[in-house]
């Protein structure tokens, strides 16, 4: 079995300070043995993170779309953002990658919301089920329950922005060998979760702040 920490963040998130080798040390300390690194609208952290530590890192982003945020994992270019949901995931199919929404139930985090997540259901290959920066659980078990209904895998995410998140949400799954392999074996993978208190946020405001301020986080 190995455990995957599916939704995280880089200093190449707007919110985050992260540098690339401080998240994949803090993986190996977290016994996490894949990061899903899923930068806003961008994917050049994945990608140097990749070609740090090969064995590790699997290239993500997390989109946003016209109608919300969409987490594309399994990619080798960048999807750009305000195209329509339809459209990003198409991208992403296209170069070999799978779609899902994260925290899809939440108004407060750009979710996609029910409505869309039922008529891209089609299109969706997953369904972020909990999210430990959700405030209200509750969108959280509904996302569970949706996923249910619509018989769709549930990943979990820690959305770490902050190191100190790494791996508090984690998905424990057997090997997998592809994008395909990975979603059948998410069928019958444990989530193990854990919220995030509400000050991890004050976090990514002052990450914001210091990007606004013209900071540069150096990866050296």
């Amino acid at each position: 079995m190995i455990e995957l920490e599916l939704h995280s963040h880089t200093h190449y998130s707007i919110d985050s300070l992260n540098r690339i080798a401080d998240v994949i040390r803090a993986c190996r300390a977290a016994g996490i043995d894949r990061i899903a690194i899923t930068d806003h609208n961008e994917i050049d952290g994945a990608l140097k993170a990749r070609e740090i530590a090969p064995d590790l890192v699997i290239v993500g982003e997390e989109v946003m779309t016209t109608e919300g945020e969409l987490l594309c994992l399994f990619l080798t270019e960048r999807i750009p953002p305000g195209l329509i949901p339809e459209a990003a995931a198409v991208c992403a199919r296209e170069q070999g990658g799978i779609v899902g929404a994260s925290h899809p139930l939440d108004p407060r985090r750009a979710g996609i919301g029910p409505d869309n997540v039922r008529r891209l259901s089609h299109r969706l290959d997953f369904l972020e089920v909990y999210n430990a920066r959700t405030r209200d659980v509750r969108h959280n078990e509904s996302a569970r329950e949706l996923a249910h209904e619509l018989d769709m895998p549930g990943t979990c995410g820690s959305d770490a922005h902050l190191l100190s998140e790494i791996g508090r949400c984690r998905v424990r799954m057997r090997e997998y060998t592809s994008p395909q392999d990975f979603l059948a074996a998410l069928r019958s993978a444990e989530l193990v979760t854990q919220h995030s208190s509400w000050t991890v946020r004050m976090g990514s405001r002052f990450a914001a702040l210091t990007h606004s301020l013209g900071y540069e986080v150096n990866d050296e």
